[in-house]
């Protein structure tokens, strides 16, 4: 297949590697290096000097961009495209992208929109590494535009990438249940690291857990924000669940309650292996 991949960063490059190897795999960016670096690295077999020319060349199209940029986007750039193209959105959230885009695409043309669950705590094609997929999870987010043929091409590009699970929600499915698994998570990070005392040089005293909790502390801000912002509702509640179960430790720790601190652990550990052998 001709893919387009439009924003060659850590998840574009990343795309772009995990599928070159059975399609042929064209790239856009604005920044001129990073297509090179593509290029030089043979992430792509080719670099689009503009978004016409990725048209005239892929029949597939990645956007790798950032949510608040998939609208403009669209409304810029659909015109360019051939009768029959696929889009593939990969944003981390899905109710106000859908609403805002479906109505926006032109009747012969289809947009997938899905979430890879996977990535680093870097930025930028230099970290592009198609082993953050192998064995992960990847969720589409149908529409009742899409047929199913598209969907089967879009979960078969999935497993292409090495992604292990690919499951389907709805995009309010989607958005309350990413909100915890991945955005409350970067949240506590970014609480934690704020709350440090900061009278004691960190790195003296920390061991793995705190490393691995904290680890996505190190955060692309400008997506993060627009992703805390475009998913408020469902991550507000999440963090205030969190917060009371904050309280139930807090009130237990308070009042030296062994018994009740024994069970919530227990409790949790149980959820926490029970997760590791949910079949899918």
């Amino acid at each position: 297949m001709q893919i387009g991949i439009v924003g060659l960063g850590l998840m574009g490059g990343s795309i772009a590697q995990a599928l070159k190897e059975k399609h042929t795999v064209f790239a856009y960016d604005r920044n001129p290096d990073s297509l090179q670096y593509g290029l030089d690295h043979q992430l792509i077999h080719e670099a689009a000097p503009d978004i016409a020319r990725l048209a005239e060349k892929a029949e597939i199209i990645y956007l790798c961009l950032y949510p608040e940029a998939i609208d403009p986007f669209i409304k810029s750039n659909q015109k360019l495209f051939r009768s029959g193209t696929v889009f593939i959105d990969i944003s981390g959230t899905k109710v106000r992208l859908v609403n805002d885009v479906v109505p926006l695409l032109r009747d012969d043309v289809d947009m997938i929109f899905t979430h890879p669950i996977a990535g680093k705590e870097k930025i930028g094609i230099r970290y592009a590494d198609k082993q953050i997929f192998i064995g992960q999870n990847y969720v589409i987010v149908p529409t009742p535009k899409n047929t199913s043929q598209h969907l089967d091409l879009v979960e078969g590009l999935a497993r292409d990438m090495g992604f292990k699970t690919v499951s389907y929600l709805s995009p309010d499915d989607h958005d309350e249940i990413i909100a915890f698994t991945s955005q409350l998570c970067h949240v506590l990070a970014l609480a934690l690291m704020d709350s440090a005392p900061r009278k004691y040089p960190l790195k003296k005293y920390v061991g793995d857990s705190f490393r691995d909790l904290t680890r996505v502390a190190m955060i692309n801000t400008p997506l993060w924000q627009e992703l805390f912002l475009d998913n408020k509702p469902y991550l507000m509640e999440q963090i205030d669940h969190l917060i009371s179960g904050l309280e139930k430790y807090r009130k237990a720790i308070k009042n030296h309650d062994r018994v009740k601190l024994v069970d919530m652990m227990e409790k949790a550990k149980h959820l926490r292996m029970q997760m590791e052998k949910e079949v899918t």
